[in-house]
């Protein structure tokens, strides 16, 4: 009795001690959930957690390469055309058959397309729109977002639905930036992503034009230069209107006026006159005349005619007394 008694407990332990138990043989796919684009290939592998199986194979209703290895069959679908393909491992051990399904599911995810307004001027309300086609089996878990970034900076989001839009009001700077419509597809424990970009481009009329004047204020003889800069998509047309057209020089693409040798008449108002398709706009400087030049040749002259005035001066006290003399010493002369 004790003898049997001895047997059991010894029995229980086995049982209980880890290791003592042998573990179940079982058979398991990966990846658990598998999601694939329609039309890719794709491979699974099922694994053994026993090595003594007499047979481990898949089946599966469609073309098929399997490979073998020590614990494990791999299953290569070069081309999968189905929404959803049930899949089946099978191992056998012994007289024991074990076997784990899962679901293949095909999905279908389009790059976005990104919609913009025909024609973006600066100051106006305009919208980016942005879309998406997803096709996936009824029965797959998915969710999808959408995202629209400019440049970094996050702009609009949306989840469960293939659209978003994001209104603004457009301003000059923008131009040229890079929009990016990104989607991502949670399908199953697959994710999977796909993005689109776009150029912005904004219109804008003129502004920010500026009028500058070298010298400020000139002097009769100098050389002027007014030069007119101005903003605007696409670059404007720039025009003058001028004090007087006497002597002008237009360069730079008429975005400079020289005037060389300048006289009074130069002086005034110039004014810069900006204009493309969506507007125009204007700016203008003042440009004074602050009279002739004192020229380092004045003084010498006025030396000169100093010095010119004395030697006649004394040339003519030289003859006066000159002839004072002669004349007294002839009169005083006897007769």
């Amino acid at each position: 009795m004790d003898l049997l008694r001895s047997w059991c407990t010894m029995a229980l332990l086995c049982l209980l001690l880890p290791g003592g138990r042998p573990s179940p043989c079982g058979v398991a796919i990966s990846p658990e959930e598998p999601a694939v684009e329609l039309g890719s290939p794709i491979v699974l592998n099922c694994t053994s957690s026993c090595r003594n199986y007499s047979r481990l194979s898949w089946e599966v209703s469609v073309q098929k390469v399997l490979a073998h290895g020590p614990g494990w069959v791999s299953l290569s679908i070069p081309n999968v055309s189905e929404w959803q393909l049930d899949l089946q491992c099978f191992g056998g051990f012994g007289r024991e058959r074990h076997i784990t399904n899962t679901t293949l599911h095909g999905y279908r995810l389009s790059p976005p397309q990104i919609y913009l307004d025909p024609e973006i001027v600066a100051g106006a309300e305009a919208r980016v729109t942005c879309n998406v086609s997803v096709q996936a089996s009824p029965s797959a878990r998915q969710d999808l977002a959408l995202t629209l970034r400019a440049q970094e900076h996050l702009l609009a989001t949306s989840h469960g639905r293939p659209w978003l839009s994001h209104g603004f009001t457009a301003r000059p700077a923008q131009d040229g930036q890079l929009l990016a419509c990104k989607a991502l597809l949670h399908l199953g424990r697959r994710l999977v992503s796909t993005t689109a970009t776009a150029t912005l481009r904004v219109w804008a009329a003129p502004y920010d034009v500026q009028v500058a004047a070298t010298p400020a204020a000139f002097a009769a003889g100098d050389n002027l230069t007014v030069t007119c800069r101005a903003e605007g998509n696409p670059p404007p047309r720039l025009r003058w209107e001028l004090p007087s057209n006497a002597s002008l020089e237009l360069s730079a693409g008429g975005a400079a006026v020289t005037v060389r040798d300048a006289r009074s008449q130069h002086a005034g108002t110039y004014r810069c006159l900006a204009a493309n398709r969506y507007g125009a706009g204007a700016a203008q400087v003042d440009v004074p005349f602050r009279g002739s030049p004192r020229s380092p040749l004045v003084p010498v002259a006025v030396v000169l005619a100093v010095v010119v005035a004395l030697a006649g001066v004394a040339g003519l006290w030289y003859l006066f007394r000159a002839r004072g003399w002669r004349h007294m010493r002839d009169g005083g002369r006897p007769g």
